[in-house]
């Protein structure tokens, strides 16, 4: 079953990119539980629909990261193209590209009143976890070049989407001393040598 599901999501695939391409309202946000995190917490970041203009019935994407920085732990598909009744999924990870594609579509036969009531106030396409491997800033973000909407109408359709940056800071790291206490320390060692200058100086006139 699994590998008729593939072979359908693949079918489909392949016919999107031949049919008609419009331009749609529609925006993919990523979004994260948080924004700042440390080395070794976990990431929980999700995919979300907005202002679709129609009914959607699939969709494909790319979502793309730093595997240096993050180890993609797991990935779940959202239940806005299920009527009830199951839908088509795909997933391929390149974990040496920091690359994870989607793909999803309704049932053929799908009952799309129902689908439009799951959709019409946003809904989650995935929802993925992250380990945090270094510090730094990272991102999350989609390939321009893999991203797509099927629409009700059979058009396929193209969203705007929108990244997240994140902060990731080194809990063991020793912090930096503040700039004032590293002008602070060439005066105190001036003055010393000053006084002991001084000093040499009085004991040589008596």
């Amino acid at each position: 079953m699994n590998l008729f599901k593939t072979a359908f999501c693949q079918l489909i695939t392949a016919c999107l990119l031949l049919l008609s391409t419009s331009s749609n309202a529609a925006l993919i946000r990523i979004e994260t539980d948080q924004q700042q995190y440390q080395t070794g917490d976990t990431v929980t970041a999700w995919l979300r629909v907005e202002n679709a203009t129609e009914t959607l019935t699939g969709f494909f994407l790319a979502l793309q990261y730093q595997p240096a920085q993050l180890w993609l732990e797991s990935w779940t598909f959202g239940t806005g193209f299920d009527d009830g009744f199951g839908s088509y999924a795909y997933s391929a990870h390149d974990l040496i590209n920091g690359k994870l594609s989607l793909e999803e579509y309704a049932d053929w036969a799908a009952d799309l009143d129902l689908l439009m009531a799951q959709q019409q106030q946003g809904f989650v396409l995935a929802a993925f976890k992250f380990t945090v491997k270094k510090a730094g800033n990272f991102v999350l973000e989609l390939d321009n070049s893999y991203l797509g909407f099927l629409g009700s109408s059979a058009n396929m359709l193209s969203p705007n989407w929108a990244g997240v940056s994140i902060q990731v800071t080194d809990p063991t790291a020793v912090p930096a001393p503040p700039s004032a206490l590293l002008m602070l320390c060439p005066l105190l060692w001036l003055s010393l040598r000053r006084t002991l200058s001084v000093k040499r100086t009085k004991a040589m006139l008596s």
